[in-house]
């Protein structure tokens, strides 16, 4: 917290005693914490009215393999083997493959450039249009015009489309053009264009679909919980959703710098790794993960995570100079593009608990992305732990 500058003369006729009085009389009145656990409201998805490809794969989401029969069936599909379905436009035959209540996909196989492009730019545009596009957290564009030529990247889906509508009507090998974005509900969309495949393919990923909710429901913070010195936030990877806290204290504690002093172990996944994060010595943990290969692995420290106190407005994101990621050394890093570290600001700085410690701070917030799954790795998997010393 940055101390205040109190005037001299204040000093020289009120004394330190009425000079601390006159600091602590400018501040915020305390807000006392509620005695009894509070609800806590999610706004909920609402489904999409059914209008065009994409909106009718999203409505598989969530559906079992009955419901989305049902509903394939009533927008012309037939069903096929192995859970596929088939319908033939102008020509073009598109398939629909049921995958499991969280994952559906739609292809179409055609050899003809000119219908792949088409056939992405429609589906392309069905997405930018959808309310599901004013959900992303996150989305990337990308085209490469052939084996070699690199690839490019594009902020918006119009750039990316009108990049390919210059591409010639036989491309180059090793074309491709790709969509992939989540949205906070924790769908994850991807749209792929491969004329080597001859194919265009566009699926809809929710791990979390049929799944019951882990979210809190109600608040616990306790007045003890904001005595101690670590206060450790977990943030959902995809969603950013608020996943609750850890409070700790640790000996030794160093009151003097602008960076908490990690200490780091870190285990590379071969085919099982681990990172452990430690304040100052081992004697310290303050997190302790392990790391799976086309696996998962699991946090074993802190593994008790509580809501905390959600409150109704957040503070103004202080750039990096406040809050940045550390890597696997536990070391500080700048990045370039720092949305996922505003998105995570927002999720925690809504809360009490993160209030009290950074107000109380004068080291720099720690952002630490576990990811207990790596190779083929499961993004839903992944989340951030956000590490803040009073």
């Amino acid at each position: 917290m940055e101390k205040r500058n109190i005037p001299q003369h204040i000093l020289i006729l009120a004394g330190i005693f009425l000079a601390l009085c006159f600091t602590a009389c400018t501040h915020e009145p305390i807000v006392p914490l509620p005695s009894e656990p509070q609800p806590i409201e999610y706004t909920p998805e609402v489904p999409e009215p059914v209008t065009n490809d994409f909106t009718l794969l999203k409505a598989c989401i969530g559906k079992s393999l009955t419901e989305a029969t049902a509903l394939l069936t009533e927008h012309g599909f037939v069903a096929g083997d192995g859970n596929k379905f088939l319908k033939t436009e102008n020509g073009v035959t598109k398939e629909v493959h049921y995958h499991s209540i969280g994952n559906a996909a739609m292809v179409v196989n055609n050899s003809e450039f000119a219908i792949q492009r088409q056939i992405f730019a429609q589906w392309m545009n069905e997405i930018r249009s959808s309310v599901a596009y004013t959900k992303l957290v996150r989305s990337s564009f990308e085209l490469s015009t052939g084996w070699g030529n690199g690839n490019q990247h594009f902020n918006t889906p119009e750039e990316l489309l009108s990049a390919i509508a210059n591409i010639p009507s036989t491309p180059e090998d090793g074309m491709y053009a790709s969509f992939y974005g989540n949205d906070i509900y924790a769908n994850r969309y991807s749209l792929v264009l491969m004329p080597d495949l001859s194919g265009v393919y566009m699926q809809i990923i929710n791990h979390l679909a049929g799944q019951p909710s882990n979210d809190f429901t109600e608040s616990d913070l306790q007045e003890t919980d904001l005595q101690k010195h670590i206060l450790i936030s977990k943030v959902d990877y995809l969603t950013f959703r608020y996943k609750g806290f850890y409070a700790l204290n640790v000996t030794n504690k160093l009151n003097s710098g602008n960076e908490i002093p990690f200490v780091s172990q870190y285990q590379a996944p071969g085919d099982f790794g681990y990172i452990k994060l430690f304040y100052r010595n081992t004697d310290n943990l303050l997190m302790d993960g392990s790391i799976i290969w086309s696996g998962c692995g699991e946090l074993n420290f802190p593994n008790n995570f509580r809501a905390g106190l959600p409150m109704d407005n957040g503070l103004p994101y202080p750039g990096q100079s406040r809050i940045s990621f550390i890597n696997n050394g536990g070391h500080y890093e700048t990045v370039t593009d720092e949305r996922d570290l505003q998105y995570i600001w927002q999720s925690v700085s809504r809360q009490k608990e993160f209030q009290h410690y950074y107000g109380n701070s004068s080291k720099k917030v720690a952002v630490y992305l576990y990811t207990p799954s790596v190779g083929v790795g499961n993004p839903a998997d992944a989340y951030y732990l956000v590490f803040t010393e009073q």
